[in-house]
């Protein structure tokens, strides 16, 4: 039963991620790094789970970095290994490139 409402829950999510406290449009997640939040923070690469952005300086594109034999946690911040990571519904960056 819990699986259900888990499996319910996170159809849930991807069906509406606004719902879920973020927006998200099916883009990469590149960030714009136009914002303080962007440069403050890692984010994911919304189509590779091996990969993340990072903003160096603002108004510069943001570096695509690849964990090595790992994947990216957003909610870490950091590579981890594959049997420590979690799906979670990607969220959009305050702004794009």
């Amino acid at each position: 039963m819990k699986l259900v409402i888990l499996l319910v829950f996170l159809g849930g999510c991807w069906a509406a991620p606004a719902d879920c406290g973020c927006s998200y449009d099916h883009g990469n997640g590149q960030p714009g790094c136009k914002t303080a939040e962007e440069l403050g923070r890692l984010w994911r690469n919304n189509w590779d789970p091996t990969a993340y952005w990072k903003c160096e300086a603002a108004g510069q594109p943001a570096k695509l970095v690849r964990c090595s034999g790992q994947a990216f946690s957003d909610a870490e911040q950091k590579c981890v290994d594959w049997s420590c990571w979690v799906w979670t519904p990607p969220c959009d960056p305050p702004s794009k490139p």
